[in-house]
């Protein structure tokens, strides 16, 4: 009986430690996708896919951590071999779980060419049915246009180079301009109206906008990172939204080199989580955004990286954040092959 006791206790304890191990995330994960340039990755939990822009191609690429396989869905009239008009920028989710659709943010090619920039060149958004195939087609799509045009009318500057998108709990979708001056475009759930959303005057520099956009579920509040200020609320329950500059408890430093930013759950609250080379930098809030609380961790792998997004990751029940970066110095045709995603230090999410 003893003997059978300890026998029982050394195999659970054994099995205890497997499960460990079998949890335990990789510290990188490797995609190699040649000239892939992911400006913007996100995860898939349920379909346990990650969905990367293929920046310069303007395609959007699906790749199984487990199996290492991926594919790319080619957008017919805007997708090209990677000398398009346009090329894609930002992925979304309609939720973060269980979500039904995907939204793709593709932003002229010249927008960032500061040596021979263009803010009237095309630029676009398409929503996606998921599951996604190598098949599939876009939903619908919408041109940005006319609603520039329209920006341009009202505030007497023209915002282009769209970034990001984000959801809200209507489905209706808000997608940042960098350029220009911070502006933010809405686009009903159905996809049949563009409108200005909200605006505010830039403060100089080749950067002006917003870097990145995301939503809160659990405030019902959109939340703009970078251009203007480290973060800026905005209330979606009004069809034109007044900025409300989120009061930061702490050093943010510098809001040169901000990108994108993604809404991470943690519990039954949010957290959310910026780019900003070689900082990855997160926020929290108790009092619906008008203050937040931030940490910051760092890679030195991310310092000149092109580090451009944070996607959270999911063994199980385990959760992780990964860093993103586009390695823009390779170019359009540069042949690079890899493009690794780094584990970051989790502990920002806890406040």
């Amino acid at each position: 009986m003893r003997y059978t006791t300890v026998f029982l206790a050394a195999l659970a304890l054994l099995g205890t430690s497997a499960a460990g191990v079998l949890a335990a995330l990789p510290d990188q994960i490797d995609v190699k996708v040649k000239n892939l340039s992911p400006e913007d990755t996100i995860y898939d939990r349920t379909r346990q896919l990650f969905y990367q822009s293929n920046l310069y191609k303007g395609r959007i690429e699906v790749y199984n951590p487990k199996t290492k396989s991926h594919f790319n869905v080619h957008i017919d009239g805007y997708s090209s071999n990677g000398n398009g008009e346009q090329q894609m920028s930002g992925l979304s989710l309609l939720t973060h779980d269980n979500s039904k659709r995907l939204y793709a943010v593709m932003k002229n090619a010249n927008s960032f060419n500061f040596g021979d920039q263009s803010d009237h060149g095309p630029s676009s958004f398409h929503s996606f049915d998921l599951p996604l195939s190598e098949d599939s087609k876009p939903v619908w799509s919408v041109d940005f246009q006319q609603v520039q045009d329209e920006f341009e009318q009202k505030a007497g500057k023209r915002p282009f180079g769209v970034v990001q998108s984000a959801q809200d709990r209507d489905g209706n979708s808000y997608v940042a301009f960098a350029l220009g001056m911070p502006a933010i475009a809405r686009v009903s759930a159905d996809g049949k109206t563009v409108s200005t959303f909200a605006w505010e005057s830039g403060h100089g520099g080749q950067r002006p906008g917003y870097s990145g956009i995301t939503f809160d579920p659990h405030t019902n509040k959109l939340l703009a990172f970078g251009g203007p200020r480290p973060l800026t609320a905005f209330d979606v329950s009004k069809p034109h939204a007044s900025p409300e500059p989120v009061h930061i408890n702490g050093d943010f430093g510098s809001l040169d080199g901000t990108e994108k930013i993604v809404t991470v759950p943690v519990g039954n609250d949010s957290v959310l989580v910026g780019a900003r080379a070689p900082n990855a930098i997160s926020f929290r809030s108790w009092d619906n955004w008008k203050t937040a609380n931030i940490k910051m961790t760092q890679r030195s792998e991310l310092k000149n990286s092109g580090f451009t997004a944070v996607a959270d990751y999911y063994q199980g029940s385990e959760q992780g954040l990964y860093a993103v970066s586009a390695y823009f110095d390779n170019g359009v045709h540069g042949g690079r092959s890899d493009y690794p995603l780094y584990k970051l230090d989790s502990s920002i999410l806890n406040f």
